[in-house]
């Protein structure tokens, strides 16, 4: 099969969202969706290229507020139907019909509205480090400690030349890894440099699009699709709680809550469970 690669930037209402696709043409697709104020830089060329040696296509794209997609005014409002309307219309500009939807975080939200309100395009539903609802009273909050170092980053001035803020992103990836793999500091520093290349944007409405849109928790019933969850024990975000969640509310949902695993979703853990991601991917 041939490999292909090329760029799409799709405008949606005036905001403009960048993507790429590479892999071979009528290879099975799995769409990588960042989490909050993560471009598509965040999945790196290691988890990238795992998926491409198994022989398949990737959509990577950078959300609205990220990367080479649309910058909005601060004031701007918007919610995570929106981002995941911005998913769905990225498939459309690619001409590609239902994939396998990998999210982190955030990603991961969308990827349970994706399932939601476009069940047709997609095939399976993997979920890393995320939550149904990020403040329901059901579920536990971040851990304060961790609540108060992210304060006390949003609130310092930010880093003005690149290497200040490569190293603003690697603090933050320091910030949520746990103890399951060593803390890879060349790896996140090539990411981090990455990004930084890529575009500067710390700031983004992807909080307020997170707090400010309707929890799925009483939802979850109505996702149809493969679904694996994946969380670690040691996550500081979104305590396992959520994860669990996410497992009892889909109905066929399998969990994996792996031992020592934080916020986080690094080359090893795909390395780890890829036999399993393989097999998730297989059942539809």
């Amino acid at each position: 099969m041939d490999t292909e690669r090329h760029e799409v930037v799709v405008e949606r209402f005036g905001v403009q969202i960048w993507s790429e696709v590479v892999g071979p043409a009528d290879a099975p697709v799995v769409l990588l969706v960042a989490g909050a104020d993560s471009s598509s830089r965040r999945w790196s060329p290691p988890v990238v290229d795992r998926f491409l040696a198994a022989g398949m296509r990737v959509v990577r794209y950078d959300h609205r507020d990220t990367g080479r997609s649309s910058l909005l005014p601060a004031d701007a409002v918007y919610d995570l139907d929106d981002l995941a309307a911005d998913a769905v219309a990225v498939l459309d500009a690619l001409d590609v019909g239902a994939v396998h939807v990998v999210g982190h975080s955030m990603g991961g939200m969308v990827g349970q509205l994706l399932a939601l309100s476009h069940p047709a395009r997609v095939r399976t539903l993997t979920l890393l480090a995320t939550t149904p609802a990020p403040d329901d009273e059901r579920l536990p909050l971040p851990e304060e400690d961790l609540v108060l170092a992210i304060a006390e980053r949003r609130f310092a001035p930010l880093p003005k030349d690149e290497p200040g803020r490569v190293a603003w992103h690697v603090e933050l990836a320091r910030l949520f890894s746990g103890t399951r793999y060593p803390f890879d500091e060349a790896h996140e520093l090539a990411v981090a440099e990455a990004e930084v290349a890529w575009a500067w944007r710390p700031e983004t409405g992807h909080g307020p699009a997170v707090f400010g849109s309707p929890g799925r928790l009483d939802r979850l019933g109505a996702i149809g699709c493969p679904t694996l969850v994946v969380h670690g024990d040691a996550d500081r975000v979104y305590p396992p709680e959520h994860a669990h969640a996410l497992a009892a509310g889909i109905p066929g949902a399998s969990l994996v809550v792996v031992e020592g695993l934080g916020h986080e979703a690094p080359p090893a853990l795909f390395a780890e469970l890829w036999d399993l991601l393989v097999e998730h991917f297989a059942v539809a």
